[in-house]
């Protein structure tokens, strides 16, 4: 660890097999996207709080059954994490406990899984999933994060003169509409669509609805 300020916490919940293999491989696929939970919560129309929640295994089952789709539909991809979990011939499908232990210093979080399953292994079996995992804190380059805002604005911009608007857009939607930029260091991230079009709403040209228990935005009528 690159630093002596060490923050420790720890968070459990019950689940079934199936279900961590999807919520690991959602876990997997933020981590490779650099994105944050709030930033996924963005982009699923739900408050901050939302997708972190599901990331501490609170009510994992009811959020893969409501959300499972549209995360698969923001990441292109519905293939999950290859993995064979381990049972005894007369062990039926139980919940067991699923810990994560998280060490935090300057730089980076370092995750630790503890399971209640073993996993199968072999020539023909996948390889047991990494269950320590790290993820770098965001290094706020201004000049990069200035060039991002300008051209989520102008994307923006463009779409309400052109009438994008008018039938309301879904965070997603957007961000499918300006992540895009044609320049390998300027990468947009979801942060840099929500701010924009929070600014947007303080100055009066969208407003927010909730549409299917969904944020929507779309132009003023």
């Amino acid at each position: 660890m690159k630093s002596d300020v060490i923050i420790k916490s720890s968070y459990s919940g019950m689940m079934y097999a199936n279900d961590f293999q999807r919520w690991y491989t959602y876990f997997d696929r933020r981590l490779k996207a650099e994105w944050s939970p709030s930033d996924l919560s963005f982009l699923l129309g739900k408050p901050d709080h939302f997708y972190m929640d599901f990331e501490k295994l609170f009510e994992v089952s009811k959020f893969l059954l409501s959300e499972s789709i549209l995360l698969d539909r923001i990441y292109a991809c519905s293939k999950v994490v290859p993995m064979e979990f381990f049972r005894e011939p007369y062990e039926g499908s139980t919940e067991r406990i699923v810990r994560v232990k998280v060490v935090e210093d300057e730089v980076k979080w370092y995750y630790k899984i503890e399971l209640g399953w073993t996993f199968q292994r072999g020539k023909d079996k996948p390889a047991a999933p990494l269950l320590y995992l790290e993820e770098w804190k965001p290094e706020i380059n201004l000049l990069l994060e200035s060039d991002a805002m300008i051209h989520v604005r102008s994307r923006l911009e463009g779409l309400l003169a052109r009438g994008g608007f008018e039938e309301g857009k879904s965070s997603w939607e957007l961000f499918q509409e300006v992540r895009h930029t044609g320049l390998s260091k300027l990468i947009i991230y979801p942060r840099h669509l929500k701010n924009c079009l929070y600014q947007m709403i303080q100055q009066g040209k969208i407003v927010v609805r909730n549409v299917d228990d969904r944020y929507c935005f779309s132009s003023v009528k």
